[in-house]
């Protein structure tokens, strides 16, 4: 319905389009913790991937996953395994990367949470990436 006085409609209650000041990741890389810690995350697991190809490079044989001490190995995979865990933690980072960016104007504990929570994974991912490849 088109207006007569030449008034704008209102934009009460609706949501933003975007414009000048929404892009993607805006508030992360204005946000000097999130963007340093975000870009260790990253760059850990990205450091991964050749120490992973070049360690597990000659092997075509089993690799042993995971060890119980009760029961022994009860996990064997092959490299695509161990790729798999890292593009699943790299998956993950990028969800809580977005997520923290999502939420940071809202309730920026989350943010922190969502970016700390990614860097601790990223630590366990390379500790365990490590084990598998010292063991085999």
């Amino acid at each position: 319905m088109a207006r007569t006085d030449g008034s704008q409609p209102s934009n009460r209650g609706s949501i933003p389009r975007g414009g000048a000041n929404m892009s993607i990741l805006s508030s992360i890389i204005k946000d000097k913790y999130l963007f340093v810690i975000f870009g260790l995350s990253f760059l850990i697991l990205l450091a991964i991937l050749p120490f992973i190809y070049f360690k597990l490079a000659g092997g075509e044989n089993f690799l042993v996953i995971h060890f119980d001490a009760y029961k022994g190995i009860d996990f064997f995979g092959d490299r695509l395994k161990v790729f798999g865990i890292l593009i699943s933690a790299l998956a993950i980072v990028s969800v809580n990367l977005f997520l923290a960016d999502f939420l940071y104007n809202r309730e920026r504990f989350l943010s922190y949470f969502f970016c700390f929570g990614s860097f601790v994974l990223t630590i366990l991912i390379l500790i365990a990436i490590g084990v598998i490849i010292s063991v085999n």
